[in-house]
């Protein structure tokens, strides 16, 4: 058996011959550990490691900033995985590795994680079989006994492993040379390395020398030299012409790679960069320079050519500015990639293209540049982390499932066919067919949907999956998570603002954006995700599942379900009609979708629908007030399907109970609520007090009502920056407590109507 320290350089060894990289498993403790991170360290000059603390003085990142190593390369990645696994940063931080590069994953031995499904789903992969097969993507397990005390371990799949490996390396050296006959006969231009990449730079090129409004969208997977060629097409433009070319991604460090292409293709024509900085390149009159996505719309910067790295990163409602701002644009991105959105961007994005510039194009770089075809590394990160999930092919055979079908027929053939199930954790492990099918679903459904969604379904006990199935294949499903059930004083604290218990977002945002404590303390479902096969679209597969869960949790003795979603008028039509009535919208636009956030609720119990009824209430009077500031930019359709819903002038929905009111500007003068979420209690109370027979001079000289500011804000609607420099206010945080100190008054000098 081959000694621990001749392992590292055997395989090291055999990676680049291979030009592949691998994923070495170290299973043992930490000292252990660390010895055979060591041996293998040694051997790289950009290790980096991923965990909450860095090890052996090598550079570190944690797993919430893990996104900004996007765009680098890194030739050997530790992850610490002894504690917690992050499967979004491994699969993020695995696609930089370079070929001939290693992944260590440290792992405790089995012990209080044993059971933990995930871990039972890692642990699979690692040892799918008895030896590893780089054709079939396995991964290396090296493992060790802490009372070992010759330095040996005494299980290992790695003692043979490099002899295994040794009959094939010859093959993929001659892979390799291939490679290299068919560059050289083909004449590769611009410094690239494959085909697919010169196909890629020319395309990025005619976007420039062709015509205008004909953007071009580039995908791969990654490590195909996207960014690679983003850098080559600017440096031959730049050689070429006088160009002003800008980038913009979600952070300099994603182009780093881009920039440094561009620069040393440059230098490599012979010439000296007239001046560089770190985030621009200047030749001759040609420049390339990076701009911060909303900076570049904010000042309205121009340029000849505006190239978006990493676009599935960059909030929808940004890209399709820049989309209409800029005529000639090209925008890349990583289809199986962490970048947020994912294979969902190639999918939404395709619509705001149609229609704004119908003459796009498009080019996927299939060959990948960092590493050697076969790579053991990506195959098993995709099939572990299940990136290349795909939804199960439908063949419809029988015409009424089709969607241009008669709907009486298609309905009635759908619940003769289709089967709803609550399925197990252990059912899911035990099926991992049903499994990858469900993610593919969500996928193709949800822009957002990350490996850390695959990996809380198989871990979280109070995440539920429901499927739809057909013909034994899974067409839709559904995630509910239970949450609620706050004690009395929890759910007190939560409304005030003073407890934000980890999760329960459902019931934590009626208690803390609208006031209503009494829904923190109920069982509430929370439908995460819902998502229903392209090919069923429009047969009400979605809603009779929504049924189905409704009707499960009622026998649970659910008090309510509710979801949150994206705002948009046919979304808002789709919950309505499964019975969920929107009762908030956030104040702020999502992240990654552009979107406000809708908060939409079922009542099941009788206990919810008192509490419930406020919410609607609530919910009328200060969207209409919000409709005016908050929500000034909403589109017209969806303000008029959220019209519809809050109906502000329905003889149903007046402010009948002025208690109500006050009980909600009472959390808001307690620091509960913000002025945006209650800005429809706050003008009722003000233009109240405007036309109410009491007098100032009733008021006590120290509680008197500073009604310059009240007025400027909350009748007349300054801005917020207007009311900071008309009062001489700091800064919006001193404003708002101003303001509120001032609603404090107004309600203490207020005297209730005796019906009330």
């Amino acid at each position: 058996m081959a000694k621990p320290q001749h392992y590292s350089t055997r395989i090291i060894s055999v990676l680049h011959r291979c030009h592949h990289r691998a994923l070495v498993v170290l299973e043992g403790d930490l000292t252990w550990q660390l010895s055979q991170v060591s041996s293998f360290a040694e051997y790289y000059h950009a290790p980096l490691w991923l965990g909450n603390q860095a090890e052996l003085g090598m550079a570190s990142v944690n797993a919430k900033k893990a996104k900004n190593w996007l765009g680098q390369e890194v030739d050997c990645l530790v992850v610490d995985a002894n504690q917690d696994f992050f499967p979004d940063a491994f699969g993020m931080l695995s696609g930089t590795v370079v070929g001939g590069g290693v992944v260590l994953l440290l792992v405790a031995p089995p012990g209080e994680d044993e059971d933990k499904p995930s871990w039972q789903w890692l642990r699979h992969q690692f040892v799918r079989n008895d030896c590893f097969h780089i054709k079939q993507a396995e991964c290396l397990s090296l493992a060790t006994v802490n009372d070992d005390k010759t330095g040996c371990p005494q299980h290992s799949g790695l003692a043979n492993l490099p002899l295994q490996l040794e009959h094939q390396v010859k093959r993929f050296e001659d892979i390799a040379a291939d490679s290299v006959v068919q560059r050289e006969s083909h004449g590769l231009t611009f410094g690239c390395i494959t085909q697919d990449q010169v196909c890629a730079v020319e395309a990025i090129r005619k976007v420039v020398l062709g015509h205008r409004k004909r953007p071009l969208v580039l995908t791969a997977d990654r490590g195909r030299g996207k960014s690679s060629a983003l850098g080559l097409a600017a440096a031959s433009l730049m050689l070429e012409r006088d160009i002003k070319i800008v980038v913009t991604a979600p952070s300099f460090a994603t182009v780093d790679t881009l920039f440094a292409h561009t620069r040393n293709q440059l230098n490599l024509q012979g010439g000296a960069l007239q001046s560089s900085s770190a985030m621009a390149l200047i030749w001759n009159k040609s420049s390339l320079q990076f701009v911060a996505p909303d900076r570049l719309l904010e000042q309205e910067i121009e340029c000849d050519f505006l190239i978006v790295d990493e676009a599935a990163a960059i909030p929808s409602p940004l890209l399709v500015g820049l989309l209409s701002r800029y005529n000639r644009i090209a925008f890349a991105s990583t289809i199986h990639g962490y970048e947020g959105t994912g294979r969902g961007f190639a999918i939404k994005f395709r619509g705001y293209l149609d229609k704004l510039m119908p003459q796009w194009r498009e080019l996927h770089i299939k060959q990948a540049v960092r590493w050697a075809e076969l790579d053991p590394l990506e195959c098993w990160v995709f099939e572990t982390l299940l990136l290349n999930a795909e939804m199960t092919p439908l063949a419809i055979t029988d015409t009424s499932l089709s969607v241009n079908s008669e709907a009486r027929k298609c309905s009635q053939m759908l619940t003769n066919t289709i089967s709803y199930h609550l399925v197990t954790t252990a059912e899911l492990l035990a099926n991992p067919s049903q499994l990858i099918q469900i993610f593919g679903l969500l996928i193709n459904a949800h822009y957002q949907t990350s490996p850390a969604d695959f990996f809380q379904i198989l871990d979280d006990d109070a995440l539920l999956v429901w499927v739809a199935r057909y013909e034994n294949k899974v067409v839709g499903c559904c995630l509910l998570s239970v949450e609620g059930q706050f004690s009395s004083e929890l759910a007190q604290q939560v409304m005030l603002g003073q407890r934000r218990p980890k999760g329960h977002l459902l019931p934590q945002s009626i208690a803390a954006h609208i006031g209503l404590a009494k829904a923190a303390a109920q069982l509430a479902g929370r439908i995460q995700r819902i998502a229903v096969h392209p090919s069923l679209w429009r047969n009400k597969v979605g809603q009779q599942l929504l049924v189905q869960v409704a009707d499960w949790a009622n026998e649970q003795d659910f008090d309510y379900l509710g979801t949150s979603f994206g705002v948009a008028q046919e979304l808002v039509g789709f919950w309505q009609y499964s019975g969920f009535s929107v009762i908030r919208l956030g104040v702020t636009k999502d992240a990654a979708s552009g979107c406000y956030s809708a908060l939409a609720v079922k009542p099941l119990s009788p206990l919810s629908q008192s509490w419930f009824r406020d919410a609607q209430v609530l919910f009328s009077l200060n969207f209409h007030a919000q409709c005016q500031e908050q929500f000034s930019d909403l589109d017209v359709a969806t303000l008029r399907a959220l019209y519809r819903v809050a109906d502000p002038l329905s003889s149903s929905n007046r402010v009948t109970n002025e208690a109500l009111v006050f009980q909600q500007l009472s959390t808001y003068v307690s620091g509960g609520l913000g002025y945006d979420t209650a800005v429809g209690s706050l003008e009722w109370l003000v233009k109240r007090w405007l036309t109410h027979t009491m007098h100032d001079s009733a008021i006590q000289e120290e509680a008197r009502i500073d009604e310059v500011l009240v007025i400027n804000k909350i009748i007349q609607k300054h801005t917020w920056s207007s009311i900071i420099n008309e009062h001489h206010f700091v800064g919006r945080k001193q404003a708002e407590a101003a303001l509120r100190e001032q609603v404090s008054r107004l309600l203490r000098s207020f005297h209730l109507p005796d019906n009330t």
